[in-house]
């Protein structure tokens, strides 16, 4: 497993999300801090807020993490995506392709 540790908490990139409700209002929220959240009537006002809710639980935070090791995981694409398109305009491919299908279908319908 390619995992990575996160040298510099000081500096760990946090992801607000913005969400529009049905009543208009906007929520903001923290991703990485399911209690970081904050609701007002204009999108502005709901980062704005946000920066004060991070602000005020600043120090929840930075005891948070003092006791939490942070891991970063590089997901390798499937290496069977390398393979995509490889027989793409391949007539020969695509008739074999055909035969094996029609067999398929002989042996499911119990013709064969």
């Amino acid at each position: 497993m390619n995992l990575q540790s996160v040298a510099n908490l000081n500096k760990l990139p946090l992801h607000i999300l913005v969400e529009q409700l049905d009543s208009g209002h906007f929520i903001a929220s923290v991703s990485e801090l399911a209690d970081c959240v904050a609701e007002a009537e204009n999108r502005e006002d709901a980062i704005s807020s946000m920066g004060f809710a991070y602000a005020s639980v600043q120090e929840k935070i930075k005891a948070r993490l003092a006791n939490v090791e942070i891991l970063t995981i590089e997901v390798s694409n499937n290496p069977w995506t390398d393979f995509i398109g490889m027989f793409e305009g391949d007539e020969e491919f695509a008739e074999l392709a055909e035969e094996l299908r029609t067999e398929r279908e002989l042996d499911t319908n119990g013709a064969a």
